[in-house]
């Protein structure tokens, strides 16, 4: 709406003698409609110059268009966290069932060992349910997968054999919390768990520039790519990823049939 105070006059609705003289509204269009609006005023012995309609034009559409894009980047953001929550629930009761088959199988023959399993059980789920979802540091990421891991390597005894190659300094690196649990469960469910023959499963992080390598490799290279729910963990793990580095961060999978298969994440050292 436009009221340059000449062929259109401007009134106002608050005092009878009010010194504006005219004035122009525009609407702020976000996803479902007019959020608000943008309102420049002239005084009465004043003209609206066009330039200064133009002006007010480009801030409103300007406003508008930031408001749709951050619409858009919660609503990304919202997606996310509840497919992270999908993901913790699709994981939490298979492992869950598994872990109590195990210690239901070696408490009579071994109690004590029973009871420290039960202890990493316990870790395991209250990280997971006190964990936030945002960044956090690698070495609280590889705390919450020693204790998954303490339980695994008791349900497959020799056939599962850890190795980390992680130096000090770089645990301090910033990830997205809950992006290793998934990567080290896909290694065991789908590579590790169908081997007659020992499985081993590398966790190693190096230095490369201003940027950090995490490596999680098995020695199945059981690895094909899939459509199915199977893939969720890491379409989840790529795109949470991407929303906290962008291009910084890159995810890559590497897999040589019945050798290896490597899973490599790059991150930034700090943070943005």
């Amino acid at each position: 709406m436009f009221a340059d105070g000449q062929s259109e006059p401007y009134r106002c609705s608050i005092q009878a003698h009010c010194p504006l003289g005219s004035v122009l509204v525009i609407p702020l269009q976000g996803e479902k409609g007019v959020l608000g609006t943008i309102k420049l005023y002239e005084p009465r012995q004043r003209l609206f110059l066009k330039i200064n309609r133009t002006l007010g034009e480009g801030i409103a559409n300007l406003l508008s268009r930031q408001l749709l894009s951050s619409r858009l980047a919660q609503q990304e953001n919202l997606l996310t966290q509840a497919e992270l929550k999908l993901l913790r629930a699709q994981i939490n009761p298979h492992f869950l069932f598994n872990t109590l088959n195990t210690i239901g199988a070696i408490t009579r023959t071994d109690p004590e060992r029973a009871r420290g399993l039960l202890l990493h059980l316990s870790h395991f789920f209250r990280k997971n349910l006190k964990r936030q979802e945002g960044l956090t540091t690698l070495a609280e990421e590889l705390e919450h997968c020693q204790a998954y891991l303490e339980i695994e390597q008791a349900r497959f005894g020799e056939r599962l054999q850890v190795d980390y190659q992680i130096p000090a300094e770089l645990l301090t690196t910033r990830l997205p919390a809950f992006t290793l649990q998934p990567l080290i469960e896909n290694a065991i469910k789908h590579g590790i768990a169908n081997r007659l023959e020992p499985g081993r499963l590398q966790i190693r992080a190096q230095s490369q520039g201003s940027q950090v390598l995490l490596e999680i490799e098995d020695n199945a290279g059981a690895y094909a790519p899939s459509d199915d729910s199977d893939g969720l963990g890491l379409t989840i793990v790529q795109r949470r990823l991407h929303n906290a580095f962008g291009s910084e961060a890159r995810l890559s999978i590497h897999n040589q049939a019945d050798c290896y298969c490597r899973v490599s994440l790059t991150l930034p050292k700090e943070a943005p």
